[in-house]
């Protein structure tokens, strides 16, 4: 198989069996040239420096030290790889991790600079030559600078294959991702479950500046919108435009603003563009067709929970709740990473006080708070569950029961939870758990990320909730890494949320 092309990158489809990315023919003979500029650099530096130690041993200069000095500090203005070059002696630089100085031979400090030097520029040649520069989304090709920036692996044929392998393998992955990414880039709220569907219009608020030179006031916005049309040229076969913004909506959008006789309107290929003076983008999709293909991706990417899509503001928060468990009982269960997130928003100690986890599932929540010294209540529905609760992991007190039937009594410090999301349970779950909590205690949990935005009655009822005891809003919430719940089989967006019981 050759070496694929720009477009045969573009085939998103998932690999098939035999299916391999093959790198270019000439893939030795580029590694060879590597290993030769680096051996070229040290001959030069040694015959550079032999001939200026043979000059200072018949000059004056040579018999004062003042030949060359040993210190890179004098050559600050330069490029790291022409101080290492003109310096003789010891390197000195400290490191973070062992937090001491590591002194090296200045020969070796310029060999370990320059190796780095070249790998960096073979591997950032090797992404174009594949057409890996135009797959990558805005997130994943500044990922990519930054590890080529703190330490790239040699440019070898088998860590070429390694890596791009790697890469075309999840191409389609990191292409759902990057659609997503677009998306909540351009509104917080495509953060939550209720953005699996992208309506016909989109607002860019405050994307340009009210000065009448066209610029942006913040390049994200820029590099999102030139993305959103990336995307839809993908879809409509048309081949990738890359990184490049000289082209395309952007360039249409600040020609029109530094026309002026603002609001105007701008068409493209895909939308048209509404440019207000006050820097405010209005997008309407024109192409219905790739408006839905969109919309499948991100639900593909999301693999949401059961019941969460197509629920729209229609059902009611209602006295009882649901009356039912969630389908498999909502288990997606936290990591360790998520424990260590949900007790840092605790912020304060846990030694003492007494914790309740309802919904506990395995425990992950709990184990970490009885870690922290305290006395930890579970709760579960499933019997399997409960029993390892109390068998396996030791505790004392657990519950087989649903959370939801049990008659709150205000005893706890401190709740801990990650309850179902599906239909708004997770909203359920919160205000039956707040009931649980000695006044001036502390609930964190683990919740959807449409319990932020969500407008029905249930989300309605927790948002009074909150307001009714904790005024800082900005405070509450707060953003999980995406994919905290990938190793329970989706990708939805989570938050946590915490609230203090205000005092009587």
């Amino acid at each position: 198989m050759n070496a694929p092309t720009q477009q045969a990158a573009f085939d998103m489809d998932e690999a098939q069996p035999g299916q391999e990315l093959a790198l270019p023919a000439d893939i030795n003979d580029l590694c060879d040239g590597r290993t030769k500029a680096i051996a070229e650099w040290m001959a030069t530096y040694d015959a550079l420096h032999a001939g200026m130690a043979r000059a200072g041993a018949l000059s004056m200069a040579g018999a004062l030290g003042l030949v060359v000095p040993s210190s890179a500090d004098r050559y600050g203005d330069s490029s790291a790889v022409t101080r290492a070059f003109l310096a003789t002696g010891e390197a000195r630089h400290y490191d973070r991790e062992a937090r001491r100085d590591i002194i090296t031979a200045a020969r070796d400090n310029l060999a370990a600079i320059v190796t780095k030097e070249i790998d960096r520029r073979c591997w950032d040649s090797m992404m174009t030559k594949l057409g890996f520069d135009a797959l990558l989304d805005r997130q994943a090709r500044e990922e990519f600078q930054a590890s080529l920036k703190t330490d790239p692996p040699a440019f070898t044929a088998d860590n070429c294959r390694a890596t791009f392998a790697t890469l075309w393998g999840g191409r389609r992955d990191m292409y759902l991702r990057g659609i997503a990414n677009v998306f909540m880039k351009m509104d917080r709220r495509f953060r939550s479950h209720d953005a699996f569907a992208i309506g016909n219009r989109l607002i860019i608020e405050r994307a340009m500046g009210l000065d009448s030179w066209a610029s942006w006031s913040d390049y994200n916005r820029r590099d999102t919108l030139h993305d959103v049309e990336r995307i839809f040229r993908e879809l409509d076969g048309k081949g990738p435009i890359g990184p490049n913004i000289d082209i395309g909506i952007v360039r249409e959008v600040e020609k029109a603003k530094r026309a002026g006789n603002l609001p105007t309107l701008v068409e493209g290929d895909y939308f048209r563009v509404r440019v207000f003076g006050n820097g405010n983008l209005h997008l309407w999709f024109e192409r219905k067709d790739l408006l839905a293909e969109v919309n499948a991706l991100l639900l593909e990417y999301y693999k949401p929970v059961e019941g969460d899509v197509g629920e729209g503001p229609s059902y009611e928060a209602g006295p009882l709740y649901h009356a039912t468990p969630a389908k498999n009982f909502g288990a997606f269960f936290s990591s360790d990473e998520v424990a260590a997130a949900v007790l840092q928003r605790v912020d304060c100690g846990l030694k003492g006080l007494r914790v309740l986890e309802p919904s506990a599932g395995s425990g992950v929540l709990a184990k970490a708070a009885r870690a922290a010294g305290a006395t930890v209540t579970c709760m579960e529905i499933q019997p399997g569950l409960a029993h390892e609760l109390g068998v396996v992991h030791g505790f004392r007190d657990v519950r087989e029961v649903d959370f939801l039937t049990v008659a709150p009594t205000p005893t706890f410090d401190v709740v801990l939870m990650n309850p179902p999301f599906d239909r708004g349970r997770d909203c359920d779950h919160v205000r039956h758990a707040f009931k649980f909590l000695k006044p001036g205690g502390v609930l964190v949990a683990v919740m959807s990320a449409r319990a932020e935005f969500g407008t029905d009655a249930r989300h309605k009822a927790l948002h009074d909730l909150i307001k009714e005891n904790d005024s800082r809003w900005g405070w509450v919430w707060r953003d999980l890494p995406e994919r905290s719940f990938a190793h329970a089989g989706t990708n939805v967006n989570t938050v946590t949320l915490r609230i203090s019981k205000k005092r009587a």
